[in-house]
């Protein structure tokens, strides 16, 4: 009988944390795949430090359609834990240790749930994915949507992203791009006036982003009241490699994170801030990691999750998840046990009850389009 509770004691005892390879936890979710009957796809590939990741596809049953339960095998790191984070602990109803909520305990779940039925009882097929470095830009699932030929083959068009909503549904969430500019100088001693200091160049260039981070949260156009908060973030920030008081810099670098909602028009924003940095000599890159997801609060996979789970109305979310890259290619909803609030956070933990709540509705899901 599948346990789903010491299968995620088992995977917390991984360390996964995305700057590590996860191929020794991804194997361990092969061997589970395996058991439960699952035609399992492996797709590796090395990160930019050379490390090795694994996605792991696994599918049973024939035929076209389904639905994917999908989820990521990496962590965040574990500085400022007062135990053992890869040691379970299980105290007070709640099971704790790193990715117990986020999102190991996900991760069992879903195979509890695709255990539970016989290919042969299935008339669409069920696929449990779970990619590498969602924590670090959804690079795993980039991987899998452009290389897996489980996925590519079934006319997929439905898919649950199992991160923790304590059970409510979520339809939409924002999407995700990634801006750095840089300008140069020439490092020297402050009191001899020959250092060029990098610094001067990016200050009109911050001015710009400054601006339009005001508008993004003033300007009616921008707004979505669907969303809480009802604005795109526009982080900025700002280093210079620590340079000393006494030092020109050398370098200054500005990094922006930009979350655009639905229906924005993130390329007139795009457009803007490249402008900014050609007029400002500004050396500016631009990695678009994924779109935001929205699925229609009357689509079919809506209306029977939020029947399903016995709730009323679909939510939004502000964060991203591997939703940026799955919403090309199919109809998402967020649906997963746990509490956004204990993801990332020292002593990590998930409710118990969330287990069963998880499991029961993901049968249910599946037996809505698959059998």
């Amino acid at each position: 009988m599948f346990d789903p509770l010491q299968v995620t004691r088992e995977l917390i005892a991984f360390n996964s944390i995305s700057a590590n390879s996860n191929a020794a936890v991804s194997d361990y979710l092969q061997d589970q795949l395996d058991r439960v009957g699952f035609e399992i796809e492996r797709i590796t590939y090395l990160d930019d430090d050379g490390v090795e990741k694994v996605n792991l596809v696994g599918r049973k049953g024939e035929g076209k359609g389904g639905l994917a339960l999908l989820g990521h095998s990496d962590t965040v790191p574990v500085d400022g834990w007062e135990t053992d984070p890869f040691t379970a602990e299980i105290r007070d109803n709640r099971i704790y240790g790193r990715g117990s909520c986020d999102m190991k305990g996900a991760l069992s779940t879903m195979l509890a749930a695709g255990a539970a039925f016989e290919a042969s009882e299935l008339s669409a097929p069920i696929y449990l994915v779970f990619t590498a470095d969602e924590e670090v830009g959804c690079w795993g699932a980039t991987e899998v949507s452009e290389r897996s030929e489980l996925l590519a083959g079934g006319d997929l068009r439905y898919g649950i992203i199992c991160e923790p909503t304590r059970m409510e549904v979520v339809r939409a969430h924002k999407g995700a791009v990634f801006m750095r500019g840089e300008t140069e100088g020439r490092a020297a001693h402050s009191s001899t006036g020959r250092g060029v200091n990098a610094h001067h160049a990016m200050i009109p260039f911050l001015v710009e982003m400054k601006a339009i981070h005001d508008e993004l949260r003033s300007d009616p156009r921008h707004l979505n009241d669907e969303f809480d908060p009802p604005f795109s973030d526009w982080n900025i920030g700002v280093n210079d490699g620590g340079v000393a008081l006494n030092m020109t810099a050398p370098r200054s670098t500005c990094t922006v994170y930009y979350r655009p909602m639905p229906g924005q028009d993130q390329e007139a924003l795009l457009d803007r801030t490249r402008q900014a940095a050609e007029r400002n000599g500004v050396e500016l890159t631009i990695q678009k990691i994924g779109d935001p997801f929205s699925t229609p609060a009357d689509s079919e996979l809506v209306r029977t999750a939020l029947r399903i789970t016995g709730t009323e109305k679909a939510h939004t979310v502000p964060y991203g998840t591997d939703g940026l890259v799955f919403g090309r290619t199919m109809e998402l909803i967020l649906l997963g046990p746990g509490d956004i609030r204990q993801a990332h956070t020292v002593d990590e933990w998930m409710d118990l009850d969330q287990f069963g709540l998880a499991i029961d509705a993901y049968k249910a899901m599946i037996r809505a389009f698959c059998v």
